[in-house]
């Protein structure tokens, strides 16, 4: 260990190797971790007829090929916010008594199970709690009576 050699990249060209740690042997030499080889590369303590083989020798456990990159990734935008949405209007209709007019909880069967097609069955109460909330269109209100009568025992 003279340092009497001029300074020997252990991995050709100026490159480093990418695993210090690793260990590798050579015949009839104790094992050597690739980070001190180098080390002793750099400061001449390796003849140059053995530095230039090195690299070959070495490669598969001090890892000498140049690592690639790291992929650039592309930029990305910011997300694009949500439109911000307009609150649902109030319902417009005019309260609807089901039963009909001036009849607003007069029914006698408030369980009574009323049904449309297309539609979800719900009780005489809660559809009279949506007529109540303006849910139900003026035109729709005029003909409940007639069909809601006997399931909810209008008076």
């Amino acid at each position: 260990v003279c340092g009497c050699n001029p300074p020997c990249s252990v991995c050709g060209d100026g490159e480093e190797v990418d695993f210090p740690d690793a260990l590798v042997e050579f015949p009839g030499q104790p094992p050597i971790e690739c980070g001190v080889l180098q080390s002793l590369g750099f400061i001449g303590s390796i003849p140059a007829g053995q530095c230039d083989r090195l690299p070959d020798l070495i490669d598969e456990f001090c890892g000498c090929d140049p690592r690639t990159p790291d992929p650039t990734l592309n930029p990305t935008r910011p997300p694009t916010p949500e439109p911000t949405r307009q609150p649902t209007p109030s319902p417009t209709n005019p309260p609807c008594d089901i039963c009909g007019e001036d009849m607003s909880m007069s029914f006698g069967i408030p369980d009574g199970i009323v049904e449309f097609p297309g539609q979800p069955a719900i009780t005489c109460e809660q559809l009279q709690a949506e007529g109540d909330a303006g849910f139900i269109t003026t035109g729709q209100c005029d003909r409940l009576p007639a069909i809601v009568n006997r399931v909810c025992g209008c008076n």
